[in-house]
C-alpha cells in the first residue's frame, strides 16, 4: 500500500523512476560537494587536510552543503514539476513552534546521552570552566552552519527520498531505505575498518536509529521542519555544549558548559572512542527509545484515525 504523508502528493506532477532515487541522492549529495570543496582546495585557500577544523569547518556546512542542496531544488522544479511542500518544506501556522520543538528535543536527547555516559564513567572533566573565557560567536555560527548542514541531509533523506519511496512502495520501504543509505554513506566514521565488529556495529545499529527516528518524526509532523531542526540540535550540542566529538569532528573551541574528555580505561563501546558517543552504546539505545516511543505514538494516531 501507498502512503502519502505531506500536502502536495503528485498534483500533475511527475514520479521519480524508484530505482533512480538512491542513485539520484548520491550524485546530488557528491556533485554539490564536489563543486563546492575542489575549488576551495585547489585555489589554496583551504587545507584539504583542514577542511574538518574551524573556522573551515563553517565552509563546509555553509557552502559545500548549500550547494549539495541546489541539484535536488532544480530536479524537483524541473523535472518532477512539484513544490516544495512534497519534500517536507511545508507551509503552515505552527511551522516556527515544531522547529522550536525540534530543536530542544534534540539538545535535550544529545544531553542524555553525554550525561549518562559521564555519570557511568564513560567521561571526565578535563578542567574547571571559565564561563568568561567562552567565545560565543563561533557557537553561534555553528549553530547557524549544523542548521544548513542538517536541513539539506534531511530534505535529502527524510524529505525526498523518503515519501518518494513510501508513495510508490509503501511506509516501511520508504523508511528503511532511506535509513539504510543514510547509514552506508556513513560507514567509517565508527571505525577504521567499514565492516570491523565492536564499535562499528554500534555505530551501524544507531545510525540506522537515527535515521528510523527521524523518518517517524517527518511522518508524524508531516513536514521536514522538526527534523531538520532535531538534526542540527544533536551535532551541534556534543560540540559546543561538551566537548566531545559529533560524528568524529573534534573542534578547538571552549564548550558552552562543561569542557570532557575519555575517562582513563574507559571502554569504547561506552565512550564512543575518536568517533564521540554517536559510537556508543548508551547513544545507541537513546535513540533506539526513541524510535519506540515514536512508533507507538504513530500506532495510537493510525488507531484514533481509523476509529
Amino acid at each position: 500500500m501507498t502512503t502519502t504523508f505531506f500536502q502536495d502528493a503528485l498534483n500533475g506532477g511527475k514520479r521519480t523512476w524508484p530505482w533512480a532515487v538512491p542513485l539520484l541522492l548520491v550524485i546530488f549529495f557528491f556533485a554539490g560537494q564536489v563543486v563546492a570543496i575542489v575549488p576551495a582546495i585547489e585555489s589554496g585557500w583551504i587545507a584539504e587536510d583542514e577542511i574538518e577544523t574551524y573556522p573551515n569547518i563553517l565552509y563546509m556546512l555553509f557552502i559545500v552543503f548549500g550547494a549539495v542542496m541546489i541539484p535536488l531544488l532544480l530536479w524537483v522544479r524541473f523535472f518532477e514539476r512539484r513544490g516544495l511542500a512534497s519534500i517536507g518544506l511545508v507551509r503552515h501556522a505552527g511551522a516556527q513552534r515544531t522547529f522550536g520543538k525540534g530543536f530542544g528535543l534534540g539538545a535535550g536527547m544529545a544531553a542524555l546521552s553525554v550525561i549518562v555516559i559521564w555519570l557511568v564513567g564513560g567521561y571526565a572533566v578535563e578542567g574547571p570552566q571559565d564561563f568568561m573565557a567562552v567565545s560565543y560567536l563561533p557557537i553561534l555560527l555553528l549553530a547557524l552552519g549544523f542548521i544548513v548542514q542538517s536541513s539539506v541531509e534531511e530534505i535529502l533523506f527524510r524529505g525526498w527520498m523518503l515519501s518518494r519511496l513510501s508513495e510508490r512502495y509503501g511506509l516501511w520501504v520508504g523508511v528503511l531505505g532511506n535509513s539504510t543509505l543514510f547509514m552506508l554513506m556513513h560507514v567509517g566514521i565508527g571505525g577504521d575498518e567499514p565492516f570491523k565488529l565492536g564499535e562499528f556495529s554500534i555505530f551501524f545499529i544507531m545510525t540506522m536509529a537515527f535515521s528510523i527516528f527521524l523518518s517517524f518524526l517527518v511522518i508524524r509532523q508531516k513536514s521536514v521542519w522538526g527534523a531538520c531542526a532535531w538534526h542540527a540540535a544533536w551535532n551541534w550540542s556534543f560540540i559546543t555544549w561538551f566537548g566531545v566529538p559529533t560524528t568524529g569532528i573534534a573542534l578547538d573551541i571552549k564548550p558552552l558548559w562543561v569542557d570532557l574528555m575519555i575517562k582513563d580505561g574507559a571502554p569504547e563501546w561506552l565512550t564512543g572512542g575518536m568517533a564521540g558517543p554517536e559510537n556508543s552504546l548508551v547513544t545507541m539505545l537513546v535513540l533506539i527509545g526513541g524510535c519506540v516511543l515514536l512508533a507507538r505514538g504513530l500506532k495510537k494516531k493510525s488507531t484514533e484515525t481509523a476509529g
